[in-house]
C-alpha cells in the first residue's frame, strides 16, 4: 500500500531538520566557545606576565648583589682614607686624602640611593609574582572546568548526532526515491533548504514571503499533494502546533 503524500512531506521536513541539525552540531564539534578560547587567552597573557616579572627579580636580585658588594668596597675604601688621613705630613697629601674621602662618601650616598630604589622594585616584583601566580591558578582551575563541562557537552553532542544520524538513515529508507530527488533538487538551489513550513502569519518559513490564503486553504483541504512556495518554489508544509 503506497504511503500517503501528506505522511511524505511531512517526513521530508522531519528529514530536512534531522540534516540541519546534524549540520550545525557538527561546527559545533569543531569549533571551541568563545568563552574557552577567551579564558585560553587570559592564561596565556597572565603566564607571560609572570614570566617577565620572574625575568625581572632576576636581574633586580643580581644588581642588588652587585650593588651591595659596591657598597661594602667603598665602606672600606672610606675607612681606609679616613685612617690614612690621620697619617699624612703635608698638605698636599692631606688635599688627596680629603677628596678620597669626599668621592667615597658620594658614591657611599649614591649606591644607597640606587639600592633603596632596587629593593623597591624587587618588592613590587614579589608582589606582582604573588598576584600573578594567584590569578593564573584562578584562570587555569576556570579553564580547566570549563573544558570539562564543554567536553561533557560534548560527548552529550556526539550522542545527539548519532541519534540523528539514524534518524536520517530510516527516514531515507521510508521516503520514496522520487521525493528524495526532488528535495535534493530544491535543497541545492536553496542553500541546503528544500522544505519550508508555513508559520502562523501565514508567510514561508524560509523567504519570508507571504503564502495566498487561497493556497493555505487547498492544502488543508487536498493535503495528499505537494505545493511549493510561489517565491521559492521549495516544498510547503503545514504543521500542527502539537507537532512542531
Amino acid at each position: 500500500m503506497e504511503v500517503a503524500l501528506r505522511t511524505i512531506i511531512s517526513k521530508l521536513w522531519d528529514y530536512q531538520q534531522a540534516i540541519l541539525e546534524i549540520a550545525r552540531l557538527n561546527r559545533e564539534l569543531k569549533t571551541y566557545p568563545d568563552s574557552i578560547k577567551s579564558l585560553e587567552k587570559s592564561v596565556s597573557v597572565i603566564e607571560e606576565s609572570l614570566k617577565r616579572t620572574k625575568s625581572e627579580l632576576d636581574v633586580n636580585k643580581a644588581n642588588q648583589k652587585k650593588k651591595e658588594e659596591y657598597l661594602e668596597l667603598c665602606k672600606s675604601n672610606l675607612e681606609k682614607s679616613e685612617s690614612k688621613l690621620m697619617e699624612v705630613t703635608n698638605q698636599k697629601d692631606y688635599s688627596a686624602v680629603l677628596n678620597e674621602i669626599d668621592y667615597a662618601k658620594k658614591e657611599i650616598l649614591e649606591t644607597e640611593e640606587k639600592l633603596i630604589a632596587i629593593l623597591e622594585s624587587i618588592e613590587r616584583n614579589e608582589k606582582n609574582i604573588e598576584q600573578f601566580e594567584k590569578s593564573l591558578k584562578e584562570k587555569q582551575e576556570e579553564l580547566s572546568k570549563a573544558l570539562e563541562e564543554f567536553n561533557t557537552t560534548k560527548k552529550g553532542q556526539i550522542e545527539k548526532r548519532e541519534n540523528l544520524l539514524e534518524k536520517k538513515k530510516k527516514l531515507e529508507q521510508d521516503i520514496p526515491v522520487r521525493y528524495l530527488k526532488r528535495f535534493y533538487e530544491i535543497a541545492k538551489k536553496r542553500n541546503g533548504v528544500g522544505v519550508a513550513m508555513v508559520e502562523k502569519d501565514e508567510t514561508c518559513s524560509a523567504c519570508h514571503m507571504k503564502i495566498r490564503p487561497q493556497k493555505i486553504n487547498e492544502m488543508k483541504k487536498n493535503p495528499d499533494h505537494i505545493y511549493t512556495c510561489e517565491n521559492c518554489q521549495r516544498i510547503l508544509v503545514i504543521i500542527d502546533d502539537e507537532n512542531i
